[in-house]
C-alpha cells in the first residue's frame, strides 16, 4: 500500500483551535496557520477552515462556524465529545447550529490530526478518516469528509469473513488503508469507490499506478541527491527500496525510515517528495544503487 499524495499544490489551511488540548492534533507543516481566537474577521477572511472544539463550548465559536460554512470554506468541524453523546443535538440547538456535512464528533485526537495531515500535504481525496461495520455494510468517511457506504458482500475479499471478524479492523496511521488482520486484507479508498461503482475499476486503477510510479521516482530522486544507495536505509532491505521507487510498498512507517535516513522529518519528507512528483513526467525509469 502506499500514501497518496496530490501532484496538484497544496492548500493554505486556517485551524481555529479552541479546545485546550487540541494542539496535539495540528501537524506542523508548511501552509497551515493556527489561531486561538474565533474572531470574525478571520472567518470572513480565511481560506480551507477547520475547527477544533469541546461539545460544550459550541456556543462560543457558532458565529465563527456560520460566516465560514456559509462562505463555502468551511472543511470541517472537530467536536471533542467531552459529555454523553444524547447530549450533542442539545448542544448544537443550544450553539444555534445544525449538524453540518463536514462535522466530526470524536473522541481523543487520531482522526482530526490525520485529517489535517492528509490535507497538508494535498491528499484528502485519497486518505480514510474514520470508518465503521455496522449491519454487514461499511461506512467510511474520506479525509475530504466524503461519506461512503457499501455493503460488505460487495467487497470479494470479505465475503467469506464471519461477521465477527468483518468488525475487527484497523486504520492504517495515516489512513492510507484498512486493514482486517485475521484474513490480512487491505482496503484503500480505490477500493472501496470501486464496490460502489464498478464502472470506476480501470479509471481509479489507471490513476493509482500513476500517482504511485512518479512517487517512487520522487523518492529516488530524493535519495540520489542525497548521496545515498539503496542499501543505506537503516531498516528497509535493499529490495524494500527498489519496490517503493517502482510505486509499490510505501506505506507510512516505510516513508518514516526512508526520512530518518534522509536526515529529515516525515512532514518535509513527504512535501519535497510532493514537490518533485509534481513536475515528473511518465514513463519508464528507475534508479539503482
Amino acid at each position: 500500500m502506499s500514501v497518496q499524495l496530490s501532484v496538484d499544490e497544496k492548500p493554505e489551511l486556517t485551524v481555529l483551535v479552541h479546545d485546550p488540548g487540541a494542539q496535539t492534533a495540528v501537524p506542523a507543516a508548511e501552509g497551515i496557520r493556527v489561531v486561538r481566537h474565533p474572531h470574525t474577521q478571520t472567518a470572513q477572511r480565511a481560506r480551507n477552515v477547520f475547527v477544533l472544539v469541546l461539545a460544550t463550548e459550541l456556543p462560543e465559536v457558532a458565529e465563527f462556524v456560520s460566516l465560514a460554512n456559509r462562505r463555502h470554506q468551511l472543511r470541517a468541524l472537530f467536536v471533542q465529545e467531552n459529555m454523553d453523546a444524547h447530549w450533542l443535538p442539545f448542544l448544537f440547538e443550544r450553539a444555534g447550529l445544525r449538524t453540518l456535512r463536514n462535522t466530526l464528533v470524536h473522541k481523543g485526537w487520531t482522526v482530526p490530526s490525520r485529517v489535517l495531515r492528509a490535507w497538508a500535504h494535498g491528499a484528502q481525496d485519497e486518505l480514510i478518516a474514520d470508518a465503521s461495520v455496522a449491519d454487514d455494510r461499511l461506512f467510511v468517511t474520506s479525509c475530504a469528509l466524503e461519506s461512503l457506504e457499501v455493503p460488505l458482500v460487495e467487497i470479494p475479499a470479505l465475503k467469506s469473513v464471519s461477521a465477527s471478524d468483518r468488525r475487527n479492523f484497523e486504520i492504517d496511521e495515516d489512513g492510507s488503508y484498512l486493514h482486517w488482520p485475521g484474513p490480512d486484507v487491505h482496503l484503500d479508498l480505490d477500493s472501496i469507490r470501486v464496490a460502489i461503482d464498478p464502472s470506476a475499476r480501470k479509471r481509479a486503477f489507471h490513476a493509482r499506478a500513476v500517482r504511485n510510479l512518479r512517487f517512487g521516482k520522487a523518492i529516488a530522486q530524493l535519495r540520489t541527491a542525497r548521496g545515498l544507495k539503496q542499501s543505506d536505509i537503516p531498516g528497509l532491505s535493499e529490495r524494500q527500496v527498489r519496490r517503493m521507487e517502482r510505486g509499490e510498498s510505501s506505506g507510512y512507517e516505510s516513508l518514516s525510515r526512508m526520512a530518518a535516513a534522509h536526515g529529515m522529518s516525515i512532514d518535509h519528507y513527504l512535501d519535497e517528495a510532493a514537490r518533485i512528483a509534481a513536475n515528473i513526467t511518465d514513463g519508464p525509469s528507475e534508479q539503482r544503487s
